[in-house]
């Protein structure tokens, strides 16, 4: 802020924060501050605003953190810049194919021993699901195909239990064995978010 900032109003009649600030940081001129003034001691909206500034102004001035290394800083940046510029969109996907049920289904039903496909799509992205359950857990395996893929984060939780993978260059994971039960199963990415709330694991 620079000085010899005039007094200014907002459409409320009440001085800019612009004009409250210079005057908190003693850079307004001595007009500027003379008439700003006799407005404040009658405004109480004024008042409260300036004396924040000057809390503010001072808080900073009393500050001896130290800053942030530059590359943690970098990073920063860079993650708010890649949400800036690409929004993380939730997709739920949707079943197209069952290995055990040739019509639509909206879960998952394993037997012991056996192994279970399940296709589903989520826009221009497809997951191809394996499922194998053992004695009283099941074995999740997975890839993600599309052009849209890259490396991301995969999580299965539950009443039963959680469990989390990460997905590897050709986008394949496998989790690590869970309790059979009831399941949602979220896939991250870069810039999106794939979910299957309802994924059943029973006997």
């Amino acid at each position: 802020m620079n000085g010899g900032v005039y007094l200014t109003m907002t459409s409320s009649t009440h001085i800019s924060v612009e004009t409250l600030a210079n005057i908190a940081e003693d850079r307004a001129i001595s007009e500027d501050r003379k008439a700003a003034m006799n407005h404040i001691s009658t405004c109480s909206t004024c008042h409260d605003t300036l004396r924040q500034l000057q809390q503010l102004i001072l808080m900073m001035r009393s500050d001896s953190t130290s800053d942030a290394p530059r590359d943690v800083l970098a990073s920063a940046i860079n993650i708010f810049a890649q949400e800036k510029h690409s929004p993380l969109r939730r997709i739920v996907a949707l079943l197209t194919f069952d290995s055990r049920n040739p019509g639509p289904a909206f879960g998952v039903r394993s037997l012991p021993g056996a192994s279970r496909q399940l296709l589903y799509s989520a826009e221009e992205i497809d997951l191809d699901l394996r499922i194998t359950v053992q004695n009283d857990e099941c074995i999740l395996a997975g890839q993600v195909m599309g052009e849209g893929c890259t490396k991301g984060h995969v999580e299965i939780s539950g009443v039963e239990g959680r469990s989390e993978a990460t997905l590897n260059e050709e986008c394949e994971f496998t989790l690590p064995p869970i309790p059979l039960g009831n399941y949602s199963l979220t896939i991250r990415m870069l810039d999106r978010q794939i979910e299957i709330p309802e994924l059943e694991l029973k006997v």
